[in-house]
């Protein structure tokens, strides 16, 4: 039986390592992806594009971000990754171990989709249960 490719959500603060091309091992590992195999949150493109508006926005920071955007599939935010997020907000609040908010909508998205969150943000990520988490950095 055939092993189907991992998918991977990525966070933002992977996409921006790649946009500086800041770690050769990270442009490799995306190199070795095969279409369809990452995606990209709602949360993670609008916290992307604040940081377009707030920077410096050099036209070379947008062809960047609209690339992310032409090479990743778009997740929308729908009643059952709102379920998710619900679930996950309630359980981690009750628990005394809330993480952002965002960052709850993007494992809430992760963990409805059933995808391997790629993130730098091990510290946050790794209080949430069941979800599978990768630093390429």
């Amino acid at each position: 039986m055939p092993q189907t490719a991992s998918r991977y959500l990525i966070d933002t603060n992977i996409w921006s390592h790649l946009q500086r091309r800041t770690t050769s091992g990270l442009m490799q590992r995306f190199a070795k992806l095969l279409m369809g195999q990452t995606f990209l949150s709602p949360i993670v493109l609008g916290e992307m594009e604040t940081g377009f508006l707030k920077g410096d926005r050099a036209p070379q920071r947008r062809v960047a971000l609209d690339q992310i955007v032409a090479s990743s599939q778009l997740l929308t935010i729908n009643q059952p990754v709102a379920q998710v997020y619900a679930q996950l907000r309630a359980q981690l609040e009750l628990a005394g171990t809330p993480i952002g908010p965002n960052d709850t909508w993007i494992a809430a998205e992760a963990l409805h989709h059933k995808m391997v969150l790629v993130t730098d943000n091990l510290r946050e990520f790794q209080r949430v249960p069941k979800l599978k988490v990768e630093n390429w950095l």
